[in-house]
């Protein structure tokens, strides 16, 4: 990968729908070398994904919160199926130390998030903390004087 390839990856960071026109002008290569850049890094699995970032307060999800589950008394095949089928989790992560498992999610009010801990509680220690202000989301590091 060299500093073309990364600055690429930071602009389809920044906006995925932008068109292939749009980039080759960015970063000053034709069309069909852009593309060809892409379905490489396609290709070599760095670029996995293009998605969207959903404003959650506007479909009136707006309480977003982190759970730490520790001291889990079911499989981890059971409590991924399990987070996986919730509709209000967004992301699990499997951790090392004293917390199996880091759950970000977010729902629409204090009871949902009741509701929902009272439910992990059946299988594991909940410790949660509210989300106040997100400082820096979806950062990524595109070096790009490699």
């Amino acid at each position: 990968m060299d500093k073309t390839d990364r600055k690429l990856l930071k602009i389809l960071h920044e906006n995925s729908r932008i068109s292939i026109v749009e980039l080759s002008q960015k970063i000053n290569l034709s069309r069909p070398s852009v593309k060809e850049r892409i379905d490489k890094l396609i290709e070599q699995g760095i670029l996995t994904n293009f998605t969207i970032q959903v404003s959650l307060e506007q479909i009136d999800q707006t309480i977003t919160f982190f759970s730490e589950l520790s001291q889990v008394t079911l499989s981890v095949e059971k409590v991924l199926k399990l987070l996986k089928n919730t509709p209000a989790v967004n992301d699990v992560y499997i951790v090392s130390g004293h917390v199996n498992y880091l759950v970000k999610a977010t729902v629409a009010n204090p009871s949902e998030m009741k509701d929902l801990l009272a439910k992990w509680m059946l299988f594991a220690s909940v410790n949660s903390s509210i989300v106040l202000e997100t400082a820096i989301e979806n950062q990524q590091n595109f070096d790009l004087n490699s």
